[in-house]
Formats: C-alpha cells, sequence, structure tokens
C-alpha cells in the first residue's frame, strides 16, 4: 500500500505527472463544521503531534506533511500566533524543509525512488 502522505508520480498521456497529496487533517476548514470549532490551541496541538508522528517514521521513509489554512479561519489573531508557533516549532527539527506544492512536485518529478501509482 501506498501511503498518501508522500508524493506519487503517475504517467499521463504518456508523460511523468506528480501527485502531490492533500489532507483535510491539518487543515483548519475540516474543523470548522458539524463537529463544531476546533480551539485555536487544540488545532495547534493536532499539528505538532502530526508532524512528531511523521517526523519519527520520517528517520525510515520519506514523509511529508500537508497543511492547509484559510484567511476567514486561520487568519484570526489566535490561529496566526499558534501557526506562527508550530512553524518555529517545526523548523528546530533538522532536516525539515518548507516547500509549495509545485516545488514538491518538480522533487518528486526529479528523483529515481518515488512511489509510482497506476491509473
Amino acid at each position: 500500500m501506498i501511503c498518501p502522505v508522500t508524493p506519487l508520480t503517475t504517467r499521463v498521456n504518456g508523460k511523468p505527472f506528480a501527485i502531490v497529496p492533500y489532507t483535510l487533517r491539518n487543515n483548519d476548514i475540516a474543523r470548522w463544521g458539524a463537529e463544531g470549532p476546533l480551539t485555536a490551541s487544540a488545532f495547534g496541538q493536532e499539528l505538532k503531534d502530526e508532524f512528531d508522528q511523521l517526523y519519527e517514521e520520517a528517520a525510515h521513509r520519506r514523509r511529508m506533511m500537508s497543511m492547509s489554512t484559510h484567511d476567514r479561519i486561520g487568519g484570526t489573531p489566535a490561529r496566526v500566533k499558534v501557526l506562527g508557533d508550530f512553524l518555529r516549532y517545526a523548523k528546530q527539527h533538522p532536516g525539515v524543509v518548507f516547500m509549495r506544492k509545485d516545488r514538491i512536485a518538480e522533487l518528486a518529478l526529479s528523483l529515481p525512488d518515488v512511489p509510482v501509482k497506476a491509473i
């Protein structure tokens, strides 16, 4: 099974195509619905817990953490503070890099050992 927290490649019209996963787990809008809003500090703790687990797994395999925020949810003062705290926390760990999805796609297409998904 290919884990959804790492980029994949596939072929589209005979050419290599990168798939960069997107998740609702670390998405502020997914926490603003039927289950009730998640507090800023709880969202920050979820981000930290997710990061810590993926960082531990990264000692043995490639890992990527996707995080999404929206201006009217993640842009509130409390959530901006929590996101800043989280980013400072993650940056303290050796080997952690921050990339936009287009750069992740370019990297996935350039590496020889990226998982391939057949469609």
